[in-house]
């Protein structure tokens, strides 16, 4: 079965400070994952259920992945709800992408975008970036890796 993942590429402040920590080139910002008829995303708020139109309009970038273990994947999905946001996670990436630094970061007691992203596909049998904490995977790094898989 395949999920659809959304990269966003902000234009706002804090997305041109991501996308200068990612490295060169134009990369996103911020990325979430379509199930339950709803877009899965870490905002300020923590892991939350959004309209799945709410980017339409707005530079972003789906790709389509299989996910081999569906329910493992919803099942992770559903256990992440409502999880605090992960700021220190997003310096984790930074720290990452900057130094190649792997840093396991307080695993799932807060979770930022790509984090909660790379947990589900991960819980879905999805190899996705092998070897790198969950907590260090970059919008950037996800892109990525979802490319080179399709």
């Amino acid at each position: 079965m395949k999920v659809n993942v959304l990269f966003y590429f902000g234009h706002n402040w804090i997305g041109k400070v991501i996308d200068a920590v990612e490295g060169r080139g134009h990369n996103p910002s911020h990325t979430g994952i379509f199930m339950f008829d709803s877009l899965l995303e870490a905002v300020a708020s923590g892991f939350v259920k959004s309209l799945a139109t709410t980017y339409d309009g707005l530079e972003t970038k789906i790709i389509a992945v299989d996910v081999p273990d569906m329910e493992g994947a919803e099942i992770e999905a559903r256990r992440l709800l409502n999880t605090p946001y992960g700021y220190i996670d997003c310096i984790n990436g930074g720290l990452h992408d900057l130094t190649g630094a792997n840093v396991p970061g307080d695993g799932e007691i807060t979770v930022n975008c790509s984090e909660a992203v790379t947990r589900i596909l991960r819980a879905g049998g999805v190899d996705v970036l092998p070897g790198v904490y969950a907590d260090c995977v970059t919008p950037a790094d996800l892109l990525k890796a979802l490319e080179g898989a399709a």
